[in-house]
């Protein structure tokens, strides 16, 4: 539960990531072969439809409101989530803002983010910016 809580209000991580600009993403885009969108999943509101997991990952949490997204899976996939979010964040439209210690926090104009975990469970939250 300290992910989910550290997730939902945003990481620490240590060092900061230093990310390419951000690209405009495009109205309709295909997932990477290997990545399915947070929208794909299930998820209705905020920018689902530009936030990708790896398709073998388990969801065994969600939120899914008008003002925040949350994802919560299995510790074992967290390297799988990091590694998908580290790849693809940037080309959809992203900034990665930092990394370190199996963390990120990222944003754009509109949301931050963050994906946080240890080896029971990892937890990704996206919310409108304040």
């Amino acid at each position: 539960m300290t992910c989910l809580a550290l997730a939902l209000t945003g990481c620490s991580a240590g060092a900061a990531g230093v990310s390419s600009p951000p690209s405009t993403p495009s109205a309709v885009r295909a997932a990477p072969s290997g990545t399915v969108t947070m929208a794909a999943l299930g998820w209705k509101n905020g920018p689902s439809d530009r936030v990708l997991l790896p398709t073998a990952v388990t969801i065994v949490q969600r939120v899914d409101q008008a003002n925040v997204i949350t994802a919560v899976g299995e510790g074992a996939k967290a390297a799988s989530v990091l590694a998908t979010l580290t790849a693809t964040l940037p080309s959809y439209g992203w900034t990665i803002t930092a990394s370190g210690g199996g963390s990120l926090t990222f944003s754009d104009a509109q949301h931050e983010g963050a994906f946080t975990s240890d080896a029971s469970l990892w937890a990704l939250t996206v919310r409108v910016k304040a």
